[in-house]
């Protein structure tokens, strides 16, 4: 047993090299299409959730005209959004415990974040919360595309994505439960695809990159696990509808 916290994935400077500051698979790209799928007003009230350094809550604000704030609980992370764009309204907190009246925002940014909260359940009930009547919920992250396997990836010894992976079905059931209908769901597993040879290129062998992240001799057994879940990459909308439970 050890207190040293797992390694993180996001903070390695390949990661960071080949993504930008989006951190993420897609990036702003994929931002992007989520809102096309919406119909947000200018002014709309807004919060990204696990926002890092900030790019996506600056978009929102100075190009799509977005009331936007950002939320993340790495003071590390809001440190370095605050020195590129000192004006943004940033927020220390986390998915689960939200710091924000109930019913007051049009929308909810959830991009590469959910996988990585520890009960997901309670942030879906924060995100309905905080959501005004129709508001939307706009969720992007890894999938586990072979549901079967999708348990295995939880004894990865980094802090990523893929630890928190679950089915699309799982995923549907819990904003359901939650308060939510589905509006839309599209597999971007390409931009993920794409994201995985960059950072291989990047670091110079799967082992490399998985070894980079400081998880210790057994690395090699690791992306074995992950291969068999088959992990995708998934874009979706959905509205509040009622009462979470």
């Amino acid at each position: 047993m050890t207190d040293r916290p797992l390694p993180s994935l996001y903070e390695l400077p390949a990661l960071q090299a080949v993504t930008g500051p989006a951190l993420r698979p897609g990036g702003l790209e994929l931002t992007r299409r989520a809102l096309s799928l919406c119909d947000l007003p200018p002014g709309a009230r807004v919060v990204d959730i696990g926002c890092g350094t900030g790019v996506t809550a600056h978009y929102l604000r100075r190009h799509c005209r977005l009331e936007a704030f950002g939320l993340d609980r790495s003071p590390g992370m809001l440190g370095r959004a605050r020195q590129q764009d000192p004006g943004l309204p940033l927020i220390q907190g986390e998915a689960a415990r939200l710091p924000f009246r109930d019913g007051r925002l049009s929308a909810v940014m959830c991009e590469c974040v959910l996988s990585l909260v520890e009960d997901a359940d309670a942030a879906f009930r924060e995100f309905h919360r905080v959501l005004a009547p129709g508001g939307l919920l706009l969720l992007a992250d890894l999938y586990a595309r072979a549901p079967d396997h999708g348990g295995g990836m939880t004894s990865l010894p980094v802090t990523c994505c893929l630890k928190g992976a679950t089915s699309r079905d799982d995923l549907a059931g819990r904003m359901q439960r939650s308060g939510f209908g589905l509006l839309a769901w599209e597999d971007h597993s390409e931009a993920l695809k794409r994201l995985a040879a960059q950072l291989v290129f990047a670091c110079g062998s799967l082992q490399a990159l998985w070894g980079a992240t400081g998880a210790g001799a057994s690395v090699n057994a690791y992306p074995a696990v992950a291969h068999r879940a088959r992990p995708g990459y998934f874009l979706a909308v959905a509205r509040k509808e009622g009462t979470s439970r």
